[in-house]
């Protein structure tokens, strides 16, 4: 049986291949490619429409290549760096875009609907995307980010509290608390 390489083994092994691909392009290609559908997914979950998310994953890898030799692994994680590049991207584009904030998902992304599924269940299903994000906008940016990284990214309570410098037990508490306050507010809208 071969056995994972902990959490601790992959942050080191990220950090060493981002200090190599500043030179190695093969170095490079695997920190893309390990990354980008992370780091797309969890921008797909911040953003209202396709396009937006498009380009703050554009801009996020073009200031990773760019200021690659900048990391420093001593101040944190690659993947801790990364995404908080992804996020400022996502914030400037954000205070130049926020019509888009206005747009449903439908309206920019438009994929077809499923056989079974009604104009009028697609329509629920809209709404409560909606309220759910408006819930989601009442919590604590930190909240945020640890429902993105359980739900969206499929991150173990001990994933977040290494990138987030908490513990595990404070992730799980915070989870609670979180998801007893989404269900607070939703009913609120109900």
């Amino acid at each position: 049986m071969i056995q994972q390489p902990s959490i601790e083994e992959r942050r080191l092994y990220w950090n060493k291949t981002a200090a190599l691909a500043v030179a190695d392009e093969g170095a490079f290609v695997e920190l893309y490619n390990e990354f980008f559908p992370v780091v797309y997914k969890f921008l797909l979950s911040k953003c209202r429409n396709v396009e937006m998310a498009d380009e703050s994953i554009s801009r996020t890898f073009l200031n990773m290549y760019v200021h690659l030799a900048e990391y420093d692994e001593r101040r944190g994680a690659f993947s801790t760096w990364l995404f908080r590049i992804a996020v400022n991207e996502f914030r400037m584009i954000l205070r130049g875009n926020r019509s888009s904030l206005d747009k449903s998902w439908d309206e920019g992304f438009d994929p077809p609907a499923p056989e079974k599924e009604s104009p009028e269940t697609r329509i629920v299903k809209r709404e409560q995307e909606k309220e759910l994000h408006g819930a989601l906008q009442k919590l604590s940016e930190r909240e945020q980010k640890i429902l993105t990284m359980t739900y969206w990214l499929d991150m173990s309570a001990e994933e977040i509290a290494k990138e987030l410098g908490m513990t595990a037990e404070a992730v799980w508490a915070s989870l609670s608390r979180s998801r007893k306050m989404l269900k607070k507010y939703l009913e609120e809208n109900q």
